[in-house]
């Protein structure tokens, strides 16, 4: 549902970045079009929450279960400010490597992430039919 959300947004084409070092504080209004390309020009508060162990684009990632030089698990892969909506985009190595796509909200002048719903299930398919003979 997140990716699709993301995939929408991004057919659309209609997007504002916060470009690095935009405004003194988190409520900055300054705004240019495209997409983020680097954890560095996320907001402040987006990068808090992601925390220090996020690798940038391109940079070291461990996709499996261990990583020989000390790689971080997950990396930045891409991001899209639109307005008061943001959507980052993590891969997250290990065994079930994959990739996991946050959404956060401005409000009251500051990001939130807004928490997922959980994995959405497929609606049950329809009895098959019996085959005649």
């Amino acid at each position: 549902m997140r990716l699709r959300i993301l995939s929408i947004v991004a057919a659309l084409g209609v997007a504002c970045v916060l470009p690095p070092g935009a405004g003194a504080g988190p409520a900055s209004a300054a705004a240019s079009s495209g997409d983020v390309d680097s954890i560095a020009a996320l907001p402040a508060e987006i990068r808090a929450h992601l925390g220090p162990d996020v690798s940038d684009r391109g940079g070291p990632f461990a996709a499996g279960c261990g990583s020989t030089h000390g790689e971080p698990h997950s990396r930045f892969s891409k991001a899209r400010i639109d307005g008061d909506l943001a959507q980052v985009t993590i891969e997250r190595g290990g065994i079930a490597h994959f990739f996991d796509t946050l959404e956060y909200r401005r409000v009251d002048g500051h990001w939130v992430h807004v928490a997922s719903s959980g994995i959405k299930q497929a609606p049950r398919m329809p009895p098959a039919s019996k085959p005649t003979a």
